[in-house]
């Protein structure tokens, strides 16, 4: 089996990094580029594979796995080095520690796991991690830790027949592939990162090790072509929000595989082995390593803005010049084939060296000390969301115990039930602060919005069993409800724009417009719900940027690097909420429910405040701080209206607070 050096590959190389990078600076019309990923893994089971297979008993798995450290841990741990150096004079201290722990991981080969786990709607927007793309490192690793054991064993009790290796390959690749389309039905989050829905792809790279060659040249051509077609349109037509890697992918796969295909040679194999796309392929490994963190640094810098075409060129020239030297001399120097096995030990100190600093840095908190006290308490999403329950209560309709807040629960006046998703909850501080004003209890039904449930629901894929928990959460409100008198107060509170702009469609399938079948959700439930001495109210979305503002706030604060703004487009925000607002004020005119708008208090003369009482409210781009200080939270309320929503005598009127009155707003920019 011949092991010789094949241009077109380090060619199709350069095609997938590029994909991958043009994706990543969101070049119009390469919705799909994250598939250079998928055609990176076909290349290495095809290069791994033929490695293993040519080399046959003669390789040892030692030397397996010390010829990987010395091709993968060098430029990667310069890689890792280089972020935290950067993220030190960049990153708050909690992504600063979110970043220390994520390097730990992606140097022991498994941070597809930390990013699976530490990814989420509270988290750091995965766009700003400084070493996401290292999880397909991880993926390749993993895979690699069984991959050259399974092959030896098959190879040895084969002797020599190929026939039984190959059965092994295709069940491995038929196994993962149907693993793959499971978890894109069930978990896709899970199905992106872990390696047991990927192994076909690389799979599917080593079956091409015992595929005949093709030597027609007719034959040649045609599997170039509908190879490059193929992984040309998976570019342009796939998106991130298609369930992938399921059958979307086959399309990228296939494409390379058709490409790699050992054959005669073709135009397409002599575009690919050309000088430009073969020099590129030559450090692509690099130039992955190197583009994702000089891009997502320079987005923390300007304050999480996308650079322009003149700054994303010249972060491109940036990561392909760091690209060279990495490949020149990094990568080079310890792949020599006369490179002593000392590299590959030093490699392995490195990497436990690297692991312990990144370890350090999340133990130590991010270095809090590199901040002002001033700072603090937007360093990190963690603390900025954290907020000390008051109290807790029993529903036995429920069955379970809730967060309480407002009045003590047991001496209230009044009994009301805050329900609604994490709008909900970062309001909660707020009604505490009214509640305690105004003598009402309050506990925090945290679950779907609840216009969702019965008759209409959001088409979720991300969530398979969304329709059906909405569903049931609502179906338990309501039975509660109806069996509690004593809660004399229903408070609905959600992203209501936001979800506006989701696929909220009917369950009967019926046509029309999206912020009108959250009206009719909503009005649905006030009619179950509605009952003698009840009082029903509905809170319009709070006012939110849109684009993350903390980190700009907070290190400005800090006095670290940045060159951004903490203003909102306060235009963009009221043109946005304008439909959403008047349909809920219709249903509140119309159906004796009051109507809380924060827009009114908190856009005044349609400039929309981010600062209260000299503090920053915002969390990140879509939620306000819950560790506001108790003066904020008490003015913040009054902005919103939400005193004047408690105080309302009969409970039927729409609140207004555009002459409420206003605690100090200020507002900082550049």
């Amino acid at each position: 089996m011949k092991s010789d050096y094949r241009p077109d590959i380090d060619g199709l190389r350069a095609i997938a990094v590029v994909a991958v990078i043009l994706f990543h600076f969101e070049l119009p019309g390469f919705p799909g580029g994250f598939v250079g990923v998928d055609i990176f893994f076909v290349i290495s089971g095809y290069l791994i594979t033929r490695l293993l297979v040519a080399e046959g008993g003669e390789l040892s798995l030692i030397e397996f796995y010390a010829r990987r450290m010395r091709r993968i841990l060098p430029a990667m741990l310069v890689t890792i080095c280089f972020s935290l150096v950067a993220g030190w004079f960049l990153l708050s201290p909690g992504d600063y520690a979110n970043l220390g722990r994520s390097a730990a991981y992606s140097t022991v080969g498994v941070g597809n796991y930390y990013f699976l786990w530490n990814t989420g709607y509270f988290d750091r927007e995965s766009t700003l991690l400084p070493l996401l793309h290292l999880w397909s490192l991880g993926v390749e690793e993993q895979f690699y830790l069984v991959w050259p054991v399974l092959l030896l064993a098959a190879n040895r009790l084969a002797r020599g027949r190929h026939l039984p290796v190959i059965a092994l390959i295709c069940a491995v690749a038929l196994i993962s592939f149907s693993i793959a389309l499971h978890l894109v039905a069930t978990d896709p989050k899970q199905a992106f990162y872990v390696p047991f829905s990927r192994a076909w792809e690389l799979a599917l790279g080593g079956l091409l090790v015992f595929a005949a060659p093709v030597r027609h040249r007719g034959t040649s051509e045609a599997f170039g072509l509908i190879g490059l077609c193929l992984v040309a349109a998976s570019t342009i037509w796939l998106s991130p929000s298609q369930p992938f890697p399921g059958l979307s992918a086959l399309f990228p796969v296939i494409g390379a595989v058709l490409l790699i295909w050992p054959r005669s040679q073709s135009m397409i194999s002599a575009l690919l082995a050309s000088a430009p796309l073969r020099s590129t392929g030559k450090i692509s490994y690099s130039l992955y390593l190197w583009h994702w963190p000089i891009l997502v640094f320079f987005r923390h810098y300007a304050g999480t803005e996308m650079p322009t075409a003149a700054e994303a060129s010249v972060l491109v020239a940036m990561a392909g010049l760091a690209a060279y030297l990495s490949w020149r001399f990094v990568e080079e120097p310890v792949r020599r084939p006369r490179a002593p096995p000392s590299r590959a030990f030093a490699a392995g100190v490195a990497a436990v060296i690297v692991c312990l600093s990144g370890n350090a840095t999340f133990e130590a908190g991010g270095f809090t000390s590199r901040i002002p006290k001033e700072a603090e308490a937007m360093r990190s999403l963690e603390v900025m969301w954290d907020w000390p329950c008051p109290q807790t209560v029993v529903i036995p309709e429920l069955g379970s115990t809730f967060c309480a807040f407002g009045a003590p629960w047991g001496k209230a006046r009044h009994h009301a039930v805050l329900w609604g998703d994490s709008h909900a909850e970062h309001l909660a501080p707020l009604f505490d602060a009214a509640g305690q004003h105004e003598n009402t209890a309050f506990f925090l039904y945290r679950a779907c919005p609840a216009a969702f449930g019965e008759g209409v629901h959001r088409d979720f894929p991300e969530h398979p069993d969304y329709q059906e928990s909405c569903a049931s959460s609502r179906k338990a409100v309501v039975h509660m409800l109806r069996q509690r008198k004593d809660i004399d107060l229903v408070v609905l509170s959600s992203a209501w724009t936001n979800l506006a702009d989701t696929n909220v469609v009917a369950d009967d399938g019926r046509q029309a417009d999206r912020v009108l079948l959250l009206r009719d959700g909503l009005l649905s439930l006030v009619k179950e719900i509605t009952a003698r001495q009840r009082r029903i109210g509905i809170i319009g979305q709070v006012p939110v940027p849109g684009v993350d503002l903390t980190s700009c706030a907070a290190m400005r604060e800090s006095g670290m690097l940045r060159r951004c703004s903490t203003d909102m487009d306060s235009e963009q925000i009221l043109r946005r909420w304008s439909p959403v607002v008047t349909a809920l004020e219709s249903l509140a005119d119309e159906n004796g429910v009051f109507f809380v708008d924060p827009l009114k208090g908190m856009c005044p003369d349609r400039h929309c405040a981010t600062y209260i009482n000299g503090e920053f409210i915002y969390r990140d781009k879509a939620h306000l701080r819950r560790n506001l200080t108790p003066e904020t939270d008490v003015g913040l309320a009054r902005t919103i209206g939400l005193h004047q929503a408690l105080a309302a005598a009969d409970g039927r009127t729409r609140v207004s607070t555009a002459n409420a009155m206003q605690p100090s707003t200020t507002s900082m920019s550049n």
